[in-house]
């Protein structure tokens, strides 16, 4: 149905030229494969994300439903029994929403494509919504960009050059937002961690230690060790020296260090510290338990255990049931650790 009645600034050529039943049953098509490649590739996934991503793609069917029936009404208006003028008035109209409900559905595709590689690339790791966001949040500005352009006839490219200064000005005004997506994409992509590790940030302004609760555009957010949120600026992450304890899946070196007096048999000492380690359950067979002895002093000398643990949140457990054992063990064999001694001289006697 083709009718020279159109209303002034909404052309029903344009609306028809984009507006076609191929591409329309592509984006329909792509959206409902989205079950397929989760079915197929993606069984193994946490309980967790088999939840959200069932969420993702039940409201992804409806907005391709939403879209395949409003396109339905859109092509069926072609017929000749609907030539009444009022059809031909609002016939633009409709294209219009179907364009924009079409843009919608090719948009919720790609998140959730872009979810489901993510998930498929990182099985046991957390994917941070950061990545699958700022992807939407692009893939949405280009859609709508090109809707614009082809259906209002509007240039993007005049209004981004004569808008360089107020660029300017936003930018400087929104300067530390941005450095924070940034730095949380530049991370994302160096990958220093992902989501579950236990990482240490050592920074100039202080120290923070956790387990990766997740990454967001502004912020990386740790779980600490007394079960707090400590949420930390990605550009102060990105600028700070980052110890990751999770990512080789190594056992954690940590050590205890006391003094022994120096009159004590070292040997003996050695092998009664290390039975005494080897007794501790969560402390990892191998590597084994070592006793080294580093530095000496007037009447003792210092003996540095060291043991590997794999769970980094129990290290401070672990270093108590070391003390624990250690001092146990030493009194059970008659010897002890060496007792600070303190010479004093009473200068007032001297002639």
């Amino acid at each position: 149905m083709k009718s020279p009645a159109r209303l002034p600034w909404l052309s029903e050529t344009r609306i028809d030229a984009v507006v076609q039943i191929e591409p329309s049953l592509i984006i329909i098509a792509a959206a409902l494969s989205m079950w397929l490649l989760y079915t197929v590739l993606l069984r193994n996934v946490s309980k967790e994300r088999h939840h959200s991503l069932r969420h993702e793609l039940a409201n992804l069917t409806v907005h391709a439903g939403i879209f395949g029936a409003m396109a339905v009404g859109f092509f069926s208006l072609e017929l000749d029994v609907f030539e009444y003028p009022v059809v031909v008035r609002l016939r633009p109209w409709l294209g219009l929403f179907v364009l924009l409900q079409g843009a919608v559905t090719f948009v919720k595709t790609l998140k959730v494509l872009t979810t489901q590689l993510l998930f498929l690339g990182h099985m046991r790791e957390g994917v941070p919504a950061l990545l699958i966001n700022t992807f939407t949040v692009v893939a949405a500005l280009f859609t709508g960009g090109w809707v614009l352009a082809q259906v209002f006839d509007f240039n993007v490219a005049p209004l981004l050059a004569t808008s360089a200064v107020a660029s300017v000005v936003l930018g400087l005004a929104v300067q530390d937002p941005l450095g924070n997506l940034f730095a949380g994409i530049a991370m994302q992509i160096d990958k220093p961690y992902e989501i579950g590790d236990w990482v240490e940030v050592v920074g100039i302004t202080g120290k923070w230690s956790g387990k990766v609760h997740e990454v967001t555009w502004r912020a990386t957010v740790l779980i600490g060790l007394m079960d707090e949120l400590v949420v930390i600026p990605n550009r102060v992450v990105g600028q700070s020296q980052v110890y990751n304890f999770s990512q080789r899946r190594l056992p954690i070196l940590r050590s205890v260090t006391f003094q022994v007096p120096e009159g004590h048999d070292l040997e003996t000492v050695r092998e009664i510290t290390r039975k005494a380690l080897r007794g501790i359950d969560e402390i990892v067979a191998t590597p084994a338990p070592c006793v080294l002895f580093g530095e000496i002093g007037p009447g003792w000398v210092a003996a540095r255990c060291n043991y590997w643990i794999d769970d980094y949140a129990a290290q401070w457990r672990v270093g108590d049931a070391v003390i624990v054992a250690v001092v146990a063990a030493l009194k059970a064999n008659d010897l002890h650790l060496a007792v600070q001694q303190v010479h004093l001289t009473d200068d007032s006697a001297a002639p």
